[in-house]
C-alpha cells in the first residue's frame, strides 16, 4: 500500500481542490446516482480510511483503490487519484487496449462518478468527453499521458510502472 500512496505523491497540485475531502466525498456519494455500479455513499461512509501524512484511502474492490491527498493541515483536498492495478505485461507483450472486465468497468464507472462530484451540473456528454479525452475507452495501456479539462479541474490518466493506470483529479 506504500508504494501506491507514493506514486500519487508524484501527482500532488500547487493549489488545492478548494474543497475539504469530506466535502468532496459527500459530493461523490451524491454521484452515485448518475452511474451504474459506483461507489455508494453508504459505502464511503464505512470504508474510508485515514493513512496518515494527509492521504485518505478507499478500497474499491479487487483492484481499485481511491487515495485522496489533503493539505499538510487536512482542511483542503489537493487531488483525488483512482488506481487500477491492471495485469503487469512485458512491453513487447503488452496490448494497446485493455480487455472489458468487471474491474476495466468499474474503472470506468468510478472515473465517470469523479468527473460527476466536480460539479452537479456537469452533463452526461461532458463527462463522456472528457473520458474520451483521456483515452478510457480503449488506449489506457499505451504509457501516453492524457488530460482534460472540466470545471477549473485537470484529470490526466497515465499507465504507471508496474501495471498501474492512475486517474488523477486536481485543479488547473
Amino acid at each position: 500500500m506504500f508504494l501506491l500512496l507514493l506514486f500519487t505523491k508524484e501527482a500532488s497540485c500547487s493549489q488545492g481542490m478548494g474543497v475539504s475531502s469530506d466535502y468532496f466525498l459527500k459530493r461523490m456519494g451524491y454521484a452515485c446516482s448518475k452511474v451504474k455500479n459506483g461507489i455508494s455513499s453508504v459505502t464511503i461512509a464505512s470504508d474510508i480510511q485515514d493513512a496518515g501524512k494527509s492521504k485518505r484511502v478507499l478500497d474499491c474492490g479487487n483492484k481499485l483503490m481511491l487515495v485522496l491527498t489533503e493539505s499538510d493541515d487536512g482542511k483542503e483536498l489537493l487531488n483525488v487519484a483512482l488506481l487500477y492495478l491492471t495485469d503487469n505485461y512485458a512491453d513487447e507483450d503488452r496490448p494497446s487496449s485493455i480487455l472489458r472486465s468487471f474491474e476495466n468497468s468499474r474503472f470506468e464507472n468510478i472515473c465517470r462518478q469523479l468527473i460527476f462530484s466536480l460539479g452537479s451540473d456537469i452533463s452526461d456528454s461532458e463527462a463522456e468527453s472528457a473520458l474520451r479525452s483521456i483515452g478510457i475507452h480503449g488506449n489506457m495501456l499505451d504509457g501516453v499521458q492524457r488530460s482534460s479539462s472540466v470545471k477549473g479541474y485537470r484529470c490526466m490518466l497515465k499507465l504507471q510502472p508496474g501495471g498501474m493506470i492512475m486517474m488523477v483529479i486536481s485543479k488547473i
